[in-house]
């Protein structure tokens, strides 16, 4: 029998008033390498002919744990694994043999012996290490196998990112296949040294959550990122114009990051009837899911400026601002008959930590012009 994972309570209110700590994250990555597991022991239940690639893959988890761990934390692991196992419970189009790319991984990492069969490809990604660029088909023992190691930026402190062009990334993503490796190294490390001088705990949480940065394209409003619920581990962003904007970026997506784990283990939400509500940072109104995930992360984005404002000018502007849209967002979803007992209680912890900070003093003229912003928002957005 296994135990279903769970959080302490302190935990649990640790992440709802935005941080939780190394032990919470690391909590929530072994939860989701459980569900990558399960999902795992799915797919091939569902389709036995795969079953030697997952003898591979337990015995080099017998042989190196420790590196196996870090390809079933690999993003692209549980991409796949989440849309095989929904494509084989729905009948849709599955590529189950694509377990051989992940098995390969596993045995090589552990320096093992095996063979593996694979599906025919003109190329693939093998989880945590890089990229096979030439047809491999049938079986193969993974030490004749050539592949591109995966481009890595070390920040310093032990910490490695890899900059990771995984396939699988879904399409409404524009994924930039032509990084400047040089740039793309200076602008992170020097967003990370900020995060770690400035914001240590968020430095710590992170490198405990992510472990592959996707570069995107740049939108035509700046800078883009996003994290994909299936992807956990993964921030997908293009590269900002300074340091502090690679900063907040990070801080802004770690929050998405933990509460896609932390939903895994809890139902926060009912049902969704199909309703939508104002939020203060998009133009579009969104499903209380989606609401509830903007409102964790501007949480992130209102504390980190609470701890930047001092050093940046617009600083005051940024927490005045962010500090309100979210508490009212809390309001909202409070207010919504919507949020299970446990989502309250998350919902809840993060209305009294914004609350206290909605009572520290900021400049006047800051505080203007955060209002003056947010009005404007809302305008247009009822507008549209």
């Amino acid at each position: 029998m296994t135990r279903p994972h769970s959080l302490t309570v302190a935990d649990f209110a640790a992440l709802a008033r935005g941080g939780g700590g190394v032990g919470a994250v690391r909590a929530l990555v072994a939860a989701r390498r459980s569900r990558t597991l399960l999902l795992l022991r799915f797919v091939v239940g569902a389709d036995p002919s795969v079953r030697r690639a997952f003898e591979v893959l337990v015995e080099a988890q017998r042989t190196a744990p420790a590196e196996v761990r870090r390809v079933l934390d690999h993003p692209a692991v549980s991409a796949w694994a989440t849309r095989t196992a929904v494509a084989l419970s729905r009948g849709g189009v599955a590529r189950p043999a694509e377990l051989a790319h992940v098995a390969a991984a596993a045995a090589l990492r552990a320096g093992l012996d095996a063979e593996v069969d694979f599906p025919p490809s003109a190329g693939f990604s093998l989880p945590s290490l890089g990229y096979v660029d030439r047809p491999v088909r049938g079986t193969v023992p993974v030490d004749r196998l050539e592949w591109t190691p995966t481009p890595e930026i070390a920040v310093g402190g032990g910490v490695v990112f890899a900059l990771d062009r995984w396939s699988g990334v879904p399409d409404a993503l524009l994924v930039d296949h032509r990084i400047d490796l040089a740039r793309w190294r200076e602008g992170i490390t020097a967003g990370w040294e900020l995060l770690v001088r400035r914001h240590p705990a968020v430095a710590e949480e992170f490198r405990e959550a992510v472990a592959v940065l996707t570069p995107l394209r740049s939108a035509a409003g700046g800078m883009s990122s996003a994290t994909q619920a299936d992807a956990f581990g993964c921030v997908f962003l293009s590269l900002g114009p300074d340091a502090r904007s690679v900063a907040v970026t990070l801080a802004h997506e770690l929050q998405h990051t933990k509460l896609v784990a932390l939903m895994d283990l809890f139902p926060l939400l009912r049902p969704d009837p199909g309703q939508r509500f104002y939020a203060p940072w998009r133009d579009d109104p969104r499903p209380l899911g989606g609401l509830l995930h903007g409102t964790y992360a501007h949480l992130g984005v209102a504390g980190f400026w609470r701890r930047e404002r001092d050093h940046d000018e617009g600083g005051h502007v940024e927490f005045a601002r962010w500090r309100t849209a979210a508490l009212e967002a809390t309001a909202t979803m409070l207010g919504s008959g919507r949020l299970t007992a446990v989502g309250r209680d998350f919902v809840t912890g993060m209305a009294e930590v914004l609350a206290g900070w909605a009572d520290e003093p900021v400049p006047a003229a800051a505080l203007e012009r955060a209002r003056a912003l947010a009005d404007e928002h809302r305008r247009l957005a009822t507008a549209r």
